[in-house]
């Protein structure tokens, strides 16, 4: 088996866990990504980095001269609220894009190419806990990008027989999100202000409910699933199967900072479009096929990504 990976956006958040998890078990990894969103920071010396834009003319023709096994594909807008700020950008970035690295697969004969997706293009399901099987009516541009990239890639594994596997990402966090972003991530959006001891934003209901999941349980499924026949052709949801609300989650952060809940300033705001109210994955798919099961419950992990920032980001 050849061991040559493409990541996209894999300085971002999940891809450059990813990345660095590659790295430990013997890929060599190459590095995609525009620094829109990533940092130089979260590479590794062991990593070939490649700067450029997945929906640019100049994606093909940096990696003209490369060959890969596997590609992953993180490379993303991935904020709901940013989508409806630009939706072209959006556009490029998530459907022009995915195309472009859809035909630097064929192109390059990849073996095997895994699309990060998103929740998001259920809209507010009908359903819950919600299987992969339920009809998708995705209410935010960013989703709409997504769901077609989900179908180009479809199409490009029955035109040219391209394998692949789709992960729709529930609320991903953990430590190394990116704060300075409030515009996606809810958990690194309310660390955000409250690292900073500001009024603490939050757009919508406190009685949302959210299913979150820890970035490593993400890598840990995505590792599972590579170069595996049983994940070719599927699509699998990857959240914890348990849904909290937005009101214990944040009293969660809060109380884990040292703060009181009784204390601190919310100001409860109109929600961001195209955000559901209620979320909570079926992920029996994913239990099944790759034999994987989250090991982190939202309340550990979020007890681990506070303690992370108490201990070093909070005194930057």
């Amino acid at each position: 088996m050849g061991r040559k990976i493409l990541v996209t956006g894999g300085a971002g958040f999940v891809g450059s866990y990813l990345s660095k998890e590659l790295i430990k078990q013997g890929w060599q990894v190459t590095v995609v990504d525009d620094l829109s969103n990533g940092k130089i920071k979260n590479l590794t010396q062991d990593m070939e980095f490649i700067r450029v834009d997945i929906g640019s003319d100049e994606f093909v023709k940096k990696l003209a001269n490369h060959s890969f096994d596997i590609v992953v594909h993180c490379a993303a807008q991935a904020s709901n609220a940013i989508s409806f700020k630009d939706p072209r950008r959006d556009f490029l970035s998530n459907q022009v894009g995915s195309l472009n690295v859809f035909e630097l697969c064929r192109a390059k004969k990849v073996r095997h190419c895994i699309l990060v997706s998103t929740m998001s293009v259920y809209g507010q399901p009908n359903q819950l806990p919600t299987k992969e099987i339920t009809a998708c009516y995705p209410r935010a541009y960013y989703a709409v990008h997504k769901l077609a990239a989900e179908h180009y890639l479809r199409i490009f594994s029955e035109q040219f027989g391209l394998n692949y596997t789709t992960f729709r990402l529930y609320t991903t966090y953990g430590h190394g999100q990116n704060l300075e972003n409030r515009d996606q991530g809810l958990l690194s959006i309310y660390l955000s202000y409250l690292i900073n001891g500001e009024e603490l934003i939050v757009k919508g209901s406190k009685d949302r409910t959210r299913d979150i999941v820890h970035v490593s349980d993400v890598v840990a499924a995505m590792m599972k699933s590579i170069d595996n026949p049983k994940a070719f052709g599927k699509t699998y949801n990857l959240g914890t199967g348990k849904s909290l609300k937005i009101e214990k989650i944040i009293e969660l952060l809060i109380n884990g900072l040292g703060l009181k809940m009784d204390k601190y300033p919310i100001s409860y705001q109109d929600k961001t479009p195209g955000d559901p109210f209620d979320t909570l994955a079926d992920i029996e798919a994913a239990k099944n096929d790759l034999n994987w099961k989250p090991k982190i419950s939202p309340e550990e992990g979020i007890r681990l990504t506070v303690e992370f920032f108490k201990g070093g980001q909070r005194k930057r």
